[in-house]
């Protein structure tokens, strides 16, 4: 009983530690650099954001920055072609 105590403690100590304001780390971040998921079935992302889909499903992915023309508005970024979908941007492809 004692153990689960101090490991419960141990969690919630290190949940609340962190501190900060989640508005304001979503602020700093845009969509592409968070990794939000493509919309499910349709492949939808926000803004002018592109699906880069995982190689093993045509079904999910991660909304990713656009590669147009071959080149990515991030020199830190590889412009990555995919066998269905737009080709995107990433600092590794999938």
């Amino acid at each position: 009983m004692l153990r689960f105590f101090v490991v419960t403690s141990l969690c919630v100590l290190g949940l609340t530690a962190c501190g900060g304001d989640k508005a304001d780390a979503v602020e700093e971040l845009g969509s592409a650099q968070q990794g939000l998921a493509c919309e499910w079935g349709t492949g939808a992302c926000p803004g002018d954001t592109v699906c880069a889909y995982f190689p093993d499903s045509w079904e999910e992915g991660l909304c990713r920055q656009p590669c147009v023309n071959g080149t990515c508005s991030s020199s830190a970024d590889t412009c990555c072609t995919q066998r269905q979908g737009a080709p995107y941007c990433s600092s590794s492809c999938f």
